[in-house]
Parts: C-alpha cells; sequence; structure tokens
C-alpha cells in the first residue's frame, strides 16, 4: 500500500482471496470518500444491482459492440473487486469505475485491425 495525506493505492491480485482479505483490512483503516474499481466507466449505472440481494457471483459484466468484439469482467464472491462494491455500498462510499471506456479500447483495437490488416 501506498498513499499520501489524500491518496491510497491498495495493489492487489484479480481474484486473489488473500488479497481481499488485505484489502477488507486496510479499507477499515482509512477514512475514505470514494473507491475507484477496475471497470468501464459505462457501466456505472450497473454497479448497484452487484448489490441486490438476489445477485450472487460468479457473475459478470459482457460487453458487445456492434463489430462482434466482445470483452468481459468477471466476478468471484472472493474478487478484490466484488469485495470493494460491497464494501462502499455498505459504508455509503462513493463507488466508481475507472476503466477507459470500453468504447475507446473497442475502436482502438477495431483501428488497429484495419491497419494492419489482423
Amino acid at each position: 500500500m501506498t498513499h499520501n495525506d489524500k491518496i491510497h493505492f491498495l495493489g492487489i491480485r484479480h481474484h486473489g482471496p488473500g488479497s481481499s482479505s488485505s484489502l477488507l483490512n486496510a479499507l477499515d483503516k482509512i477514512r475514505l470518500d470514494a473507491i475507484l474499481v477496475e471497470g468501464p466507466t459505462e457501466a456505472e449505472a450497473l454497479l448497484p444491482l452487484a448489490t441486490h440481494k438476489e445477485m450472487r457471483p460468479p457473475v459478470a459484466l459482457l460487453i458487445i459492440d456492434d463489430l462482434s468484439q466482445t470483452v468481459f469482467y468477471s466476478f468471484a464472491e472472493f474478487s478484490p473487486e466484488w469485495q470493494s462494491i460491497h464494501y462502499a455500498h455498505k459504508k455509503n462510499i462513493h463507488l466508481r469505475f475507472m476503466d477507459l471506456p470500453q468504447t475507446h479500447q473497442m475502436a482502438l483495437r477495431q483501428t488497429l485491425l484495419l491497419k494492419f490488416e489482423l
């Protein structure tokens, strides 16, 4: 963990049960205004669904564009991302996805495919 007075960076390993435990312990020690989780910014409106009483992992967020490109973000019960989402919900902490929008990433991939005829 690195930090200054305002920003804390917590290194995690995706889907690592040990990372989730360490993450939750660290979150309890830090006074938070917001939590940023890896995920596509255009899917932020879906974050409340993760805390719906009938939503149980494993689950995935699937993004498909009109050119048949697909991306998915998977969540397991023990994944740090899933735990962060639920922690933010329980503690009423502002929660945001922080990846570059998939719209841009997919457009870039398509441009590279066309340019290099892949």
